[in-house]
């Protein structure tokens, strides 16, 4: 026994004898045509064990044994491998990669080639957002390619935003349609920006018409991770968490100036109470934001897997964690390899949402709008005594809030009406909103034989959220209270599912390559919705906030409403090239949509775009500082049905209340006719043409794109509320109303380069809008956002869509300090007929840009993103309350007498020729630099000794610094209304953050 024992080990001591005898020092250099590579990193395949070359290109390698395989890689070009075979010596020439050229890039059912696509197609990729600290998708996106805006409804957490590619299409909704992985969904809400491979968008109607009813806004395709066969499995950890703060720059009128122009404006003279509250300071806070995302990616040649899970937690900077954002996503992305002909996989998503609300874009109650409007002589709260007015309240069984200390918040001093101290209103905001959302997709294709692959694809898109709101009982005045503690639940669930069947085929015959895609497609959407409400609450708590609990039947009230909506269609496409040289694409689909009546259920959408490659041809020489060159044209037709709920030719039927006396005293529901149908209601139609270049120069170092296009959006889907008599008694539906115009050019530049240790890159772009409504259906205008009365927006020929309403100034008169209003219809008087166009919401240009440098493990990246043209309206300031506060430069820029030589207007509280006019209308033209980011990456030996394959820390500011001419509180002055953008009640600012984040890879 102790001889095999002597044996065992003596083998042993052999065997890694042996090992370590063929195991040896390599050293070799790294280079391309030009000379060495300094920085490009050398790998022993399969292990943590590399180098770094030096300035001269060279590397030493130690212990690497003989029938390994080492692996060189360096930015811009194509990786290398080479076995080591007892080789001592090894180097390795590198060649420039053209991937860039033959990037694969997502296209509706199918991928082509970057260098052969014939439409305007812009692509984002992971590592454009993956350091991002946003908490939306659509935020990350942001000023990355040309022609999208990014508009956001608000800066409280959680919030929406529109987004829209090449202007507002649309006098209705005006999103382009999201589909992730294949499957289309109503929101991209649900997704961690760290599960994103690529975002492409379709811009033009050739690359969008394959999508037919929906895509006449434009398309973006997301696609998702998905595991590779790795050497080993991999293990990601990204994190990023830091604070928020508000970084607006307007300023109120403090207590002097608010007395000093009540006084002048004539309403009262107001003395000094020394009180002087800030209102926007006492409601602004500073506040946490935090996102972490988990993945492990693995597979082999038969499978992949990736499973990822992520958390994000954002506090308001109004209302803290009264306006908080959790999410919780879990994603599992599969793809198995049954065999030569059959591959299945699936693409799987969950998330849960809750977000807390507090009210915001309203002109009355909302919280931000209040802090505007409360007047600086209100206290917070009263901490040196209760007043009388508010004792002799309580005494009479009114509830005046207070804070944790006891003390009564302070009472309005001077503004009246519904206008209440914003703090005590924060502590009553007890709206929320869970949402859980599954998203995912099945599919499986088969490859009968090389070159034809059939593909079937099944989804499902399933949102349940419940909006749960109590309201206490209070008091701030007669306008502003509630004395019954009541509960009330919205429950929505918006559910659909999506059946593709499609096949492909690709063949090369000589020069000739050409792919044929044809398809069929079914879905089914269903949207339940249920309103509850009850009271009063037992007790005002949220564990009693249940309608259980409520004590009065007679209070319950129940609604809801539902929508169902069915679509068939059927697809093609064809694809030709000749020799990567001369481009033609066509589609068309056929889409039959229940959203209609029965005349026009069924429409075609066509499209044809072309491509030349001029670099390819034989005149082109070699010695041409130009490596690629494409001209590309395309035209097409796409619809939009997404402002419709369906069944517009049917008649439907109310009882709300209707009721018929029963001759005894009594009454007995009854019922009349609802809306006026309309049989003939078709399709919005988006007829676009686009024409194009792109350009490649310096070996690839140099980018450029360029595409001018005209959009013309037919027969918009109008409401058509107030356009027959009130008399009538019933409200026509929706009709067709006219046609908007978008046209512009986009423009997209990039240049990226690396000297020695230091790399740099610019990518800038640029796009002009030009948006008018060029025909309207009917005779009179058609009005949008009403607010106090006023109707503020309007769709009007000859107009951009929804343009600003009000007086036109043409200065002040310096005798008397009143606004000169100009007489548009000449009419010798100033009447309403004089309210013009004052403004418009569209941009005149939009723009942004990435700069990124690094240095050695460090690096240093810059986003920015603006608009120039585009006006806001400031329309918070209220003329029905004489004692709510103003904006300051309405008081330093006042008439204050004879060459005053004034901006604004004598102290004037209630004149529409002030407050409803140009001099209202800002110039919301800004920059907002996005990001600025500095990172390091532990480098590659510190990493081997630790086991990690790599780790990046870094600290940035976003959306930090903005620059503008406008004095609200945010030049992005968003608005959930679509027909208001650029309105502002009040909006709630986008926040400022400092970031610290952290990336992990095992």
């Amino acid at each position: 026994m102790k001889i095999q024992s002597l044996r065992n080990i003596l083998f042993l001591v052999l065997s890694s004898f042996c090992y370590y005898a063929q195991a040896q020092n390599i050293t070799g250099t790294v280079s391309d045509a030009n000379g060495p590579l300094p920085g490009a990193s050398v790998i022993v395949k399969g292990t943590s064990q590399g180098a770094t070359t030096d300035f001269d290109g060279k590397f030493t390698l130690e212990n690497v044994v003989s029938n390994a395989t080492l692996k060189v890689s360096f930015v811009g070009y194509a990786a290398k491998e080479m076995p080591v075979n007892n080789q001592t010596v090894i180097n390795f020439i590198l060649v420039e990669d053209a991937s860039q050229l033959d990037e694969i890039i997502v296209v509706g059912y199918g991928t082509q080639k970057k260098s052969l696509v014939t439409g305007a197609i812009s692509s984002i990729k992971a590592d454009d957002i993956q350091n991002n600290a946003s908490t939306r998708v659509e935020q990350a996106i942001q000023g990355k390619v040309s022609g999208i805006s990014v508009l956001s409804n608000s800066g409280s957490p959680g919030a929406g935003s529109k987004i829209r590619i090449r202007g507002t299409g649309s006098n209705g909704n005006s999103d382009p349609i999201y589909i992730v992985d294949g499957m289309k969904t109503s929101s991209i809400d649900n997704i961690d920006g760290g599960d994103i491979q690529s975002i492409e968008i379709l811009k033009d109607a050739a690359s969008s018409a394959i999508y037919g009813t929906e895509g006449a806004n434009g398309v973006v395709l997301i696609t998702t991770k998905s595991g590779k066969n790795y050497d080993k499995p991999v293990i990601s950890y990204n994190s990023q968490f830091g604070y928020q703060s508000e970084r607006t720059k307007m300023e109120l009128m403090d207590e002097s100036q608010y007395r000093t122009y009540l006084n002048e404006a004539g309403v009262q003279n107001i003395p000094s109470n020394g009180i002087n509250t800030n209102w926007l300071n006492e409601v602004f806070e500073n506040a946490w934001v935090e996102k972490h995302h988990l993945s492990f990616a693995g597979g082999s040649e038969k499978s992949s897997y990736l499973l990822s899970g992520s958390y994000t937690n954002q506090d308001g900077i109004v209302g803290g964690d009264r306006a908080n954002f959790k999410r919780y996503t879990a994603r599992l992305n599969s793809k198995h390899q049954i065999n030569k002909w059959l591959e299945v996989g699936n693409n799987l998503t969950y998330s849960n949402t809750s977000r807390d609300i507090i009210t915001e874009d309203d002109e009355y109650r909302s919280v931000l709008n209040n802090a505007l409007l409360m007047d600086p002589l209100t206290p917070v709260t009263y901490t040196d005594g209760t007043p009388n007015k508010v004792t002799d309240l309580v005494n009479q069984g009114y509830t005046i809030l207070s804070d944790k200390n006891g003390d009564y918040y302070g009472l309005p001093a001077y503004v009246t009406g519904e206008i209440a101290n914003p703090v005590a209103m924060l502590t009553l905001q007890n709206r929320n909103i869970k949402t859980d959302k599954i998203l995912g997709s099945f599919y499986a294709n088969v490859t009968p034989f090389e070159g034809l692959v059939i593909t079937s694809r099944f989804g499902v898109d399933v949102n349940y959220s419940v909006e749960h709101n109590w309201n206490p009982v209070y008091y701030v005045s007669s306008e502003r209270q509630n004395a019954l503690a009541t509960i009330d639940d919205n429950i929505r669930k918006n559910s659909s599912w999506l059946w593709d069947n499609f096949a492909t085929y690709s063949n090369t015959y000589k020069k000739h390559d050409y792919t044929l895609l044809l398809g069929v497609s079914a879905e089914k959407y269903q949207a339940p919705n249920f309103y509850l409400f009850s009271g009063p609450m037992p007790k005002q708590a949220g564990n009693y906030a249940y309608h259980d609990f409520s004590q009065d039947d007679d209070l319950d009230k129940t609604g809801g409403t539902y929508v169902e909506r069915r679509k068939r269609s059927t697809f093609g496409r064809f694809s030709y090239g000749y020799d990567e040289k001369y481009l033609l694409e066509g589609t068309l689909r056929y889409d039959v949509s229940s959203a209609f009546s029965d005349a026009n259920k069924a429409a075609y959408f066509p499209s044809l775009s072309a491509g030349w490659v001029i670099s390819k041809e034989n005149f082109w020489g070699n010695t041409s500082k130009i490596d690629y060159l494409k001209f590309r044209g395309s035209w097409g037709q796409v619809g939009s049905d997404q402002n419709l709920y369906g069944n517009e030719d049917l008649q439907f039927f109310t009882s709300a209340g209707i009721k018929i006396p029963d001759g005894n005293g009594g009454f007995l529901p009854g019922y009349e006719a609802g809306g006026i149908p309309n049989a003939d209601l078709t399709w919005e139609t988006s007829e676009q043409l686009d024409i194009g270049m792109d350009l490649r120069a310096f070996k690839g170092r140099l980018t450029f794109s360029t595409d001018y296009y005209d959009k013309k959006t037919k027969d918009l889907i109008v409401s058509g509320n107030g356009l027959i008599p009130l008399s009538v008694g019933r409200e026509f539906g929706n009709f067709n109303g006219g046609t908007v115009s978008n046209k512009g050019w986009e423009f997209e530049l990039g240049y990226n380069n690396k000297t020695g240790d230091f790399s740099y890159g610019i990518n800038l772009n640029l796009s002009t809008l030009k948006n008018e409504v060029t025909d309207l259906a009917v005779d009179s205008p058609i009005d949008g956002v009403n607010v106090r009365g006023f109707d503020t927006t309007r769709f009007e020929k000859g107009e951009p869509i929804w343009y600003y309403r009000g007086y036109k100034t043409n200065g002040i008169d310096d005798a008397t300090g009143a606004p000169i209003i100009v007489d548009v219809d000449g009419s010798g008087d100033i009447t309403p007929n004089d309210i013009t166009n004052i403004g418009d919401p569209h941009p005149d240009i939009l723009y942004g840009g990435q700069i990124n440098l690094g240095y050695k493990d460090f690096d240093f990246n810059v986003n920015f993103q603006g608009t120039q043209g585009n006006e806001i309206y400031m329309l918070w300031n209220r003329t029905d309350r004489p004692y709510s506060n103003k904006p300051a430069f309405l008081y330093e820029g006042r008439w204050t007498g004879a060459g005053s030589n004034a901006s604004y207007p004598k102290a004037d509280v209630s004149s529409d020729y002030l407050y409803r006019s140009d001099l209202m209308v800002g110039d919301g033209s800004y920059m907002r630099i996005k990001q600025i980011q500095i990172g390091y990456s532990l480098p590659s030996e510190i990493l081997e000794k630790i086991k990690l394959d790599r780790l990046r820390v870094s600290i940035s500011v976003e959306d930090y610094f903005t620059f503008t001419k406008y004095e609200g509180l945010d030049p992005e002055a968003g608005s959930t209304f679509n027909s208001g953008q650029g309105i502002d009640r009040g909006v709630y600012p986008i926040p400022g953050k400092i970031i610290f984040g952290l990336s992990v890879n095992l």
